[in-house]
């Protein structure tokens, strides 16, 4: 039979576009499924990025039967950024035919053109807050929450779309244990000692929210030089801030204050739900939000969400603060082992913060590019 593509473009149609990875990955071990109403949430009006990003989805149909989609969004405010004609290519994910995946790519890459684009990267999310990156290390190992998993083959398809790698992020898996957390804190309280840094600890996450907009500015901030970063606007902060700052466990979030109270670090851990995501399934209900809300209240590991110094600060050992702060309070819940988030490969500020830790990096996810 042919292979059919078709713009999606129904609610009924982004709920196809959504389940086809759930259905894709179903007996896979290693992915940890997306919630399919965040997804939609992302996909459609309750993500503030759409008010800046273009986006057209594609599915692949072989005999009524989807085995394949594709997003295409051109991010005008990374193209003014770089003052490039750059697009971005993301959630493409196909069963193992180059049709499917060539074809799925040519109508991407046709509409793409036809709005200016001539450069293409991805797999990338609209924001540098989304999944992006194709795994191409650690196909073996769990996935989290904030990354992408992917089949192996999905390399072998891209490298015969006449892609070329752009960057890579690696990521590590670390073991905390009673002497390197001694050995974090005489680092930490050095540094605090030096530069005059305090940590705060917050007891609700209302306090917490009242210094919301520092925290997306320090973000800002600290990664304005990363790879695809675009400066979070007033109105994706409040959209992350209710997303994410209402309900990170306390213990496991870090803020560094200088003697004004400003804040120059901010560091952010939740116990892994990978495990629970696997169960879900997509699904909060019926089972999914009891999975969800047991592996917040137990988990034996965390996942390392993000870290971010201000530019005046970074190359100081401020790391150590934040890393003493989110160890300290993920061993006081009995937690033994820590998943980081993606790095960039060449940010070696972040990675020598793991050179005190047993561990080992464990995947790469690669960002590839090319003329269309």
């Amino acid at each position: 039979m042919s292979i059919e593509i078709r713009e999606i473009t129904t609610k009924g149609d982004i709920k196809k576009f959504i389940r086809f990875y759930t259905d894709l990955y179903r007996e896979n071990k290693q992915v940890a499924f997306p919630l399919h109403i965040d997804e939609d949430k992302s996909l459609r009006k309750g993500n503030p990025a759409l008010k800046f990003c273009r986006v057209r989805y594609w599915m692949a149909w072989e005999d009524q039967k989807p085995v394949g989609r594709i997003a295409a969004i051109i991010n005008t405010r990374e193209q003014e950024k770089t003052n490039r004609k750059i697009g971005r290519f993301g959630l493409f994910d196909f069963v193992d035919d180059i049709q499917v995946s060539e074809l799925l790519m040519k109508q991407a890459c046709r509409w793409l053109k036809q709005e200016g684009v001539d450069t293409l990267h991805g797999p990338m999310g609209f924001t540098d807050m989304d999944r992006q990156g194709l795994l191409i290390e650690g196909h073996d190992r769990a996935g989290t929450m904030s990354t992408n998993y992917n089949f192996d083959y999905y390399e072998k398809h891209i490298n015969a779309l006449k892609f070329s790698k752009s960057t890579d992020w690696i990521e590590f898996l670390i073991y905390p244990d009673a002497d390197i957390l001694a050995r974090i804190k005489s680092l930490s309280d050095r540094c605090k000692k030096i530069h005059k840094l305090k940590s705060v600890k917050y007891k609700s996450h209302k306090k917490l929210k009242e210094r919301a907009d520092e925290f997306f500015s320090l973000i800002n901030n600290g990664y304005s030089d990363l790879y695809g970063y675009v400066s979070l606007n007033e109105e994706q902060r409040k959209y992350y801030t209710e997303c994410y700052l209402s309900y990170v466990h306390l213990d496991m979030i870090s803020i560094v204050v200088d003697e004004k109270d400003r804040m120059v670090a901010a560091g952010v851990a939740m116990p892994s739900l990978t495990d629970a995501l696997q169960k879900a399934k997509g699904k909060l209900l019926p089972t999914g939000i009891y999975h969800l809300y047991r592996a917040m209240k137990k988990s034996d590991c965390v996942d390392l969400c993000l870290i971010a110094v201000d530019r005046d600060y970074q190359g100081k050992g401020v790391n150590s603060i934040i890393m003493y702060d989110i160890t300290k309070g993920a061993m006081d819940l009995g937690i033994t082992k820590a998943e980081t988030n993606i790095e960039l490969e060449d940010n070696t500020n972040i990675h020598q913060m793991w050179k005190f830790f047993n561990g080992e990096q464990h995947k790469r996810r690669r960002c590839y590019i090319k003329k269309i």
